[in-house]
């Protein structure tokens, strides 16, 4: 097998035990310029918490990739978000739950938070763009970078990152509000081990603070009895945020209301009226205020008005209207599971299969949810002819009346009120298992000294045999323990390393979009000792 190339630099210090725990929230802000985004670093903070999971990988549409690289140029991680320059937004009616409006806008500015490993190898961090999936014909981000090498968008220095991080730290203890605080609401395990979400209100006076406790508990109420966040509740923690606004009620520009809230919460966002948005800075600055970086994976807004509306992106928005918790169930879908929308309205693009995991261009029983459906089942699959919630290969989907196939019927990524379905929702239990480390898997455990090694699978052959689908592996060692894990795939070459999590931490993931093929992991241990190890592929 393929020995494991390391870089020089890295080696040295693995060798002399130098490297530390450390890891950096990284707040990025990017912004229209002549040639196309310009980015800057606008907050840091360094210390021991869970590094962001590679969730959107595979997902449709413009994309960024944020890395880490020691000194020799290596790759220590990454992760892919949304390049949300160009914004996809929608509508629902209130009446039916169908989609009314579906149009993309243009997003001059925003901002996002990743956690990258910062240890004593970390030497910059960069941002570079990546294909879209059908561009790159279903492989990851990893496989086409290697391939594609495409120049930084931007660089950060590990001094600058450094610097960056103290006045950080200093700008947020002068800015905390003694009025802001959080008080958690749902704890099934340490917050780098669980996705994390937080409710924070928007619009709330101090003297209605006990209003938003309340909208709060019915907000989280309702997300809880949604079955598929009630059948994942052991891999979730839950924290309320309270900040107190001046004035009660949001922004309503189209009705000339305006408000001085916390967070700049507005109805009629781009000039649809159902759409609200907030300002994403100002959410990650109160919610860093008082939650650690890994506390805080899910951010969502809840407006003090009972307006219809909603959104998602990086801060998912809804209002206290009644049906507004089914719109956040949906945006939380994309912003969390990465999902497509499957309706059939909107600009369509036939330009190659979506890597999303419940849209096909695919009619054919070779779809890459062909495991679910029956034999039974004809395909392509004809509406109104089974019980919905039938798995088969549905026309029309992601803005496409032709052309491309949803797994079911109608679901929630498709008309508000209805199930996820199956597709969906073991989606989501794979997004949910790369933050908890379970799922359906196979689990090895074992204790390995510093510098050993662990093969994955440890019985024989010693590889797997996978259908085309995610592969994902997730490593638990105790704390101040320290591990690197990368997968291999069997080639024309040989074995060939296609996906890596080697920033050195006590828990590192992996989670690959694989075809069908052979497969094995390892692992290395620079500080070891005793280990669980969960790893889940697509079987044959």
């Amino acid at each position: 097998m393929t020995l494991l190339r390391i870089s020089a630099a890295l080696a040295a210090l693995l060798a002399t035990g130098a490297a530390s725990a450390d890891n950096i929230s990284l707040r990025l802000a990017y912004a229209d310029g002549r040639s196309g985004a310009v980015f800057s670093a606008r907050h840091a903070e360094i210390g021991d918490f869970a590094l962001t999971p590679e969730v959107r990988g595979e997902s449709a549409g413009a994309q960024w990739r944020v890395v880490a690289r020691d000194a020799q140029g290596a790759i220590l991680h990454q992760v892919t978000v949304a390049g949300a320059q160009q914004r996809h937004v929608e509508a629902f009616n209130p009446a039916t739950g169908a989609i009314d409006i579906s149009a993309t806008v243009r997003q001059a500015s925003g901002t996002f938070e990743v956690s990258l490993p910062f240890d004593s190898a970390t030497a910059s961090v960069e941002v570079l763009p990546v294909q879209a999936a059908s561009a790159r014909g279903g492989k990851s981000a990893t496989v086409a970078a290697a391939a594609i090498a495409p120049a930084a968008l931007a660089r950060f220095d590990r001094a600058t990152l450094v610097k960056l991080a103290a006045s950080s730290r200093s700008a947020r203890a002068a800015a905390v509000a003694s009025t802001t605080n959080a008080t958690t609401i749902l704890s099934t395990g340490p917050a780098a081990t669980r996705m994390d979400y937080v409710f924070i209100g928007d619009g709330y006076t101090a003297a209605e603070m006990g209003k938003w406790h309340a909208d709060a508990k019915k907000v989280i109420d309702g997300f809880l009895a949604d079955p598929l966040f009630a059948a994942n509740r052991n891999a979730l923690n839950i924290r309320r945020v309270d900040v107190v606004s001046n004035q009660s009620g949001v922004d309503e520009p189209d009705k000339g209301i305006y408000r001085d809230t916390a967070l700049d919460a507005a109805f009629n966002c781009y000039n649809i009226d159902r759409l609200l948005c907030v300002d994403t800075d100002k959410v990650h600055d109160v919610v860093g205020s008082v939650l650690a970086p890994d506390e805080r994976d899910v951010i969502v807004v809840v407006a003090n008005s009972t307006r219809y509306g909603g959104s998602g992106g990086e801060v998912a928005t809804l209002s206290m209207a009644t049906q507004s918790i089914e719109i956040a169930l949906h945006e939380i879908g994309h912003t969390a599971f990465s999902l497509a929308d499957e309706y059939d309205y909107g600009t369509c693009s036939l330009d190659g299969e979506p890597g999303e995991p419940d849209v096909t261009m695919n009619a054919t029983r070779t779809v890459k949810w062909r495991g679910l459906i029956s034999g039974s089942t004809p395909v392509p699959t004809a509406a109104g002819v089974y019980p919905n919630g039938t798995v088969g290969v549905f026309q029309g989907a992601q803005y496409c009346t032709s052309g491309k196939y949803r797994p079911t019927e109608n679901s929630r990524m498709r008309t508000l009120g209805y199930p996820w379905h199956a597709v969906n929702e073991g989606a989501a239990r794979k997004v949910f298992a790369q933050y908890s480390g379970g799922g359906s898997g196979v689990t090895q455990t074992g204790t390995v000294a510093a510098g050993g090694s662990i093969n994955i699978p440890n019985v024989n052959p010693g590889w797997i045999r996978a259908a085309a689908g995610n592969i994902s592996l997730q490593l638990n060692g105790k704390a101040g323990t320290s591990y690197q894990l990368y997968l291999y795939q069997y080639g024309d070459s040989g074995w060939v390393q296609v996906a890596s999590s080697a920033g050195g931490t006590s828990s590192p993931a992996i989670s690959y979009s694989a075809d069908a093929g052979y497969y094995y992991a390892m692992a290395t241990a620079v500080s070891g000792g005793a280990y669980t190890l969960t790893y889940s592929y697509t079987r044959p």
